[in-house]
């Protein structure tokens, strides 16, 4: 059953790095390095407010789900009404960023519609997460696939077309909302929507606060060196810097199969069976070490035909950087089943502690050392963030299980047994 989940959840993350970095190479040929570098950024301002409906809540749905399927139509009513409670707080906010931010007319509508698009999508995952809490993967299969295809096929004939930011962030907003209507109408098939309580949303908003928090500060330390760097460098520089975070963000989906599939299987076995629990973090942890390691040497061997293949030649300049993107990505997934062992430990608080320890020294460093170093500075200083938040995380499993969960050398190399 496992092996299965697992192909299934191979499969939705692969069409969904191919919607991601697929796109984004698509659009890399599209605009021009300068317009590249304003249309990432304006994806970038739109990613950390839009973070802000999610509020975490795509965990917290599979690990309800997972523990307990009859209360699925009252627990995706309160993260409804509870999202579009967020919805209004982001809104406020982003217009406020917007403006002390003072960008142009053209970045701050390219902006908002991309911060809609993300906040559509985040609806989208909330019935996704309804599927994977009850292992139905190829529900979410299906409708990731054709997110990713209208995504694709839509945004791609506009960039192409126009040349122009704008207009190719509204075809990604009128894109997610295709996806959101048909994962809605396969929801509905077996569920229904009752509106909740007012008081029944403020307990929701209440209870995922942890996941909220941690999922924002998580996903900010990903942003916020881009939002930091717009006035210090130029709008090429910026280009050449976000197409490598695209490439870590793109690639986070592998931390999303590891989370949809070992979160609801780790939190039943935690509530059930100990022996089996601790058995499969162990089998869990070898697959992520293994994982890690190929990508951090696929990618340093690779780095030009990867840059070349996904970009083109004019961000070749990205492969003095690239070896630090390729230590990242490793270190990610490394970090998601420790992060995993914190989330079912409902030690949520931690996490959130340490991805804001991250922002602070982000936000410090890239303030002293991108005026003169560049965008280089920024990606040691992402690196260093990196290396001390999953640090972080081993360190509080540590705490928690008496345990590192190391695989020992005999079972790394054992694929036999493998899960």
């Amino acid at each position: 059953m496992v092996k299965k989940n697992l192909t299934l959840s191979f499969f939705s993350a692969l069409a969904k790095i191919i919607g991601g970095i697929g796109l984004i190479s698509i659009l890399a040929r599209a605009f021009s390095l300068a317009d590249f570098g304003n249309f990432t950024y304006a994806l970038t301002l739109g990613t950390v407010f839009g973070l802000i409906v999610d509020y975490g809540f795509n965990i917290k749905i599979i690990k309800d789900v997972s523990s307990n399927e009859v209360n699925v139509n009252k627990v995706v009513s309160k993260t409804i009404g509870s999202k579009f409670l967020l919805l209004l707080l982001s809104i406020i906010l982003f217009i406020t960023t917007t403006v002390l931010l003072k960008n142009t007319n053209e970045l701050s509508l390219s902006g908002l519609f991309l911060f809609l698009s993300l906040v559509v999508f985040s609806f989208t995952n909330t019935f996704l997460s309804v599927f994977k809490g009850r292992k139905e993967y190829i529900k979410d299969l299906k409708v990731v696939i054709v997110d990713n295809l209208v995504t694709v096929i839509i945004v791609s004939i506009i960039a192409f077309i126009t040349n122009d930011i704008l207009y190719t962030s509204i075809s990604f907003f009128f894109s997610k909302l295709i996806a959101l209507v048909y994962s809605f109408c396969i929801y509905k098939r077996e569920n229904e929507f009752v509106f909740p309580k007012y008081y029944d949303i403020i307990q929701d908003l209440k209870q995922a606060l942890p996941y909220g928090v941690h999922y924002w500060v998580g996903s900010l330390y990903l942003n916020i060196d881009t939002i930091i760097m717009k006035p210090l460098v130029s709008e090429e520089d910026l280009g050449i810097y976000q197409s490598g975070i695209r490439i870590i963000i793109g690639l986070g989906i592998l931390l999303t199969i590891i989370n949809s599939v070992y979160l609801p299987l780790l939190n039943e076995y935690l509530n059930k069976n100990r022996n089996l629990f601790l058995k499969n973090i162990l089998k869990l942890n070898t697959n992520v070490f293994r994982l890690s390691i190929l990508s951090i040497v696929g990618m340093i061997t690779f780095s030009k035909l990867i840059i070349i293949v996904l970009f083109g030649s004019k961000f070749l300049e990205l492969q003095e950087i690239f070896w630090i993107i390729a230590l990242i990505v490793g270190i990610r997934i490394i970090g998601s089943s420790y992060g995993i062992l914190l989330t079912i430990s409902d030690k949520q608080r931690l996490r959130a502690i340490a991805g804001a320890l991250s922002i602070f020294i982000i936000i410090i460093s890239d303030i002293i050392l991108i005026p003169k170093y560049g965008y280089i500075a920024a990606a040691y200083v992402l690196l260093f963030a990196h290396v001390f938040i999953t640090t972080f995380y081993v360190f509080s499993v540590y705490k928690e299980y008496k345990s590192l969960f190391i695989p020992s050398l005999k079972d790394f190399f054992n694929f036999k047994k493998s899960i």
